[in-house]
């Protein structure tokens, strides 16, 4: 016979409050206040939902800020080795157990990796899935607000280069990306999310236009800022230039070859030029870096590859270019001779 339920019994969570984190300030305080991975990785996982509404004589907070942090804590995800101290050395946790109930243990370099994952891991649910949303979405050439106003901002844009900077891998003299995984490994879902996410930004690097400031009220100020937007996007194009080579997407720059600039072209030229001859594969009496583009585009680098091309696509855009401006002359010439006749 079942008990009758007991009408006095007061449910457990009416006993005490219960309540949201109040914003971005709050949950800033119980982060540094966080000891315990489980504690860490969950206020990791809310970050993005918290709000940046503030009392009085609270510090204020962007959406800027709070992608700055999550970049922070996510660097070197990839590697445990970036996270190691070496008062580390013989200090292990017990995480739980395996299905065979053996006893799981990590290291503190391994902590603070599983912790940077997760940043990394809410970068790409929050951050590197958001698309470009075209280049005339308001109809003045420019792209989503998001990508201007945020990501491609004087302060985000630098954390970003920070963040996916060329370095020597520990393996060997190549060069790695940071915060992704090691050349020729199979990358999960959450990182190709993040390679997309900079192609995206390369696109926006060269797809950007300043806007119309023509009818402005305040115009001379925002040609200011929009002056020192295209010094700050053009100095990140020698950076995306060998962020695209390293992940053999190029392509993106034979799009817009014609405007690339003199920095981006010498980086090319500099990577190219790091090419190898191989007395094993090439006709060489010893291995030595190639000395020329010829050399370059002869072991089939593709920097020295896509220099090739520009410089012949310059050449035939500055020659029919010349040809256009000498047929319109002669449109002009003829058009006053017919005025000047009568005919």
């Amino acid at each position: 016979m079942l008990k009758q339920k007991d009408e006095t019994a007061i449910h457990t969570l009416l006993t005490r409050e219960i309540r949201p984190i109040r914003n971005w300030n709050e949950w800033l305080a119980r982060w540094q206040a966080a000891e315990d991975i489980q504690w860490m990785e969950s206020l990791l996982h809310v970050g993005f939902s918290i709000s940046f509404e503030r009392q009085y004589g609270e510090r204020e907070y962007d959406r800027v800020d709070r992608y700055i942090f999550y970049f922070t804590i996510a660097d070197g995800w990839a590697d445990d080795y970036l996270l190691k101290l070496k008062e580390d050395e013989g200090r292990t946790y017990s995480v739980g157990q395996d299905a065979n109930w053996n006893t799981i243990n990590k290291t503190p370099s391994e902590l603070r990796q599983q912790v940077a994952r997760k940043a990394f891991n809410m970068l790409c649910m929050n951050l590197f899935k958001i698309d470009l949303g075209g280049t005339d979405i308001r109809g003045d050439g420019r792209f989503d607000r998001i990508w201007e106003e945020s990501i491609a901002s004087e302060r985000l844009l630098p954390v970003i280069q920070n963040f996916f900077r060329l370095e020597e891998s520990r393996y060997g003299s190549s060069i790695r990306i940071r915060n992704l995984s090691y050349p020729g490994n199979r990358r999960p879902h959450n990182e190709q999310q993040a390679i997309n996410f900079l192609l995206n930004l390369a696109k926006f690097l060269w797809g950007w236009k300043k806007p119309n400031t023509q009818f402005s009220s305040n115009k001379d100020e925002m040609d200011k800022h929009f002056a020192a937007k295209r010094v700050c996007l053009d100095a990140a194009k020698p950076w995306m230039t060998e962020i695209l080579v390293e992940l053999n997407e190029l392509d993106v720059l034979r799009e817009r070859i014609l405007e690339l600039d003199d920095a981006c072209l010498a980086k090319l030229r500099e990577i190219a030029l790091h090419a190898e001859l191989s007395n094993f594969r090439h006709p060489v009496m010893e291995d030595r870096s190639v000395a020329t583009l010829n050399e370059a585009c002869y072991v089939d680098s593709r920097s020295a590859w896509l220099l090739k091309v520009h410089e012949l696509k310059a050449r035939e855009d500055g020659r029919l270019r010349m040809i256009r401006e000498s047929e319109q002359q002669k449109v002009d010439a003829d058009y006053r001779i017919q005025k000047l006749t009568g005919k």
